[in-house]
């Protein structure tokens, strides 16, 4: 058997030697950036985005396995470990759990209220697709962002369905077809925000939609945050439903900050791809779009609903 010539030999224990180092320095990096969230909010975006530290612990997985050059063994067992664990923490949000995807059927007892939050996307590729969607759903309750534009006419286009509606600054829109005791805008139209309040089983429960800046604009983002937790606080004694685009990810650290600025009302939406929708890839790969409700109500059968010519999905869940 013939002997590969001592030039190619050596020539490969370097490329081999390279690459584990190099696939060491890509996790140590890739770490890095993650852990680098908590303080920096665009760089949580990494953490948001779960195939982007999957990808990179696979590849350098990989590239340990397969190159063994001598001397780095303990090397490599450490990246191994690294690269596994990248691949691991991503599971729970590769969001790989059955949802529903067709809207729950309506209350026997007429209690629970039919609820969807619906980014509409100011570049909706169908928009009959969108409001024939919100129609045939027979919603009770109606959420609607980025309602401008060529999508200005969607809400009226419904108001024999939906006959009570509030369309505020940056599109943030309610419609409802139950009545309404008040409605409104933030009151510094600041932030986008549409609010209403119905009765609901005999007592007042106010409803939110809303539409958070980019955390790739930590400043804006900030203040989104802060300025919806005070709203919420401010209506403390109410029962709430808030829901809308929070451009947040179940995974990061930008998420545990909103849990906690929004507290005491809990997040229903978990394990939920709303984003993107048929645009760059073909099924939707983040779940930013969140419904939150108080202590008191109970939520069932979340889920997304399919296409609707918009980027993000429809999320809709019963709500008593």
């Amino acid at each position: 058997m013939l002997q590969p010539p001592p030039l190619l030999t050596a020539v490969f224990r370097l490329a081999a030697y390279a690459a584990c180092l190099g696939a060491c320095i890509c996790l140590a990096l890739t770490y890095g950036v993650l852990m680098s969230g908590s303080y920096f909010p665009k760089a949580d975006v990494f953490n948001m985005i779960w195939p982007v530290p999957a990808a990179a612990g696979a590849l350098a997985g990989t590239a340990l396995m397969t190159l063994r050059p001598k001397g780095l063994t303990l090397l490599r067992r450490v990246g191994l470990i690294a690269s596994a664990l990248l691949i691991v923490l991503a599971f729970p949000y590769a969001q790989l759990r059955p949802h529903p995807d067709t809207l729950p059927p309506r209350s026997e007892t007429g209690d629970a209220l039919r609820l969807v939050t619906f980014n509409l996307w100011n570049l909706n590729r169908d928009p009959d697709a969108a409001i024939t969607f919100l129609r045939e759903g027979d919603f009770d309750l109606v959420f609607l962002q980025e309602t401008g534009g060529a999508l200005q006419h969607v809400p009226a286009s419904l108001q024999d369905a939906y006959p009570h509606q509030v369309r505020c600054p940056w599109g943030a829109t309610l419609i409802s077809r139950l009545p309404v005791l008040d409605q409104g805008c933030d009151e510094y139209r600041t932030v986008p925000i549409a609010f209403m309040q119905i009765d609901y089983q005999g007592a007042p429960l106010r409803l939110t939609s809303t539409h958070f800046a980019r955390p790739t604009r930590p400043d804006l983002y900030q203040y989104h945050r802060e300025r919806l937790s005070a709203l919420i606080a401010a209506q403390s004694e109410h029962s709430q439903i808030l829901a809308g685009d929070f451009n947040t990810a179940e995974k990061g650290f930008s998420m545990r900050a909103l849990t906690q600025a929004l507290a005491p009302l809990r997040r229903v939406t978990h394990g939920l791809r709303t984003w993107p929708s048929k645009r760059l890839i073909p099924l939707p790969m983040l779940g930013i779009d969140h419904i939150w409700i108080s202590d008191g109500l109970c939520a069932s059968q979340t889920g997304a609903a399919p296409d609707a010519g918009s980027d993000h999905r429809p999320v809709f869940t019963l709500v008593e």
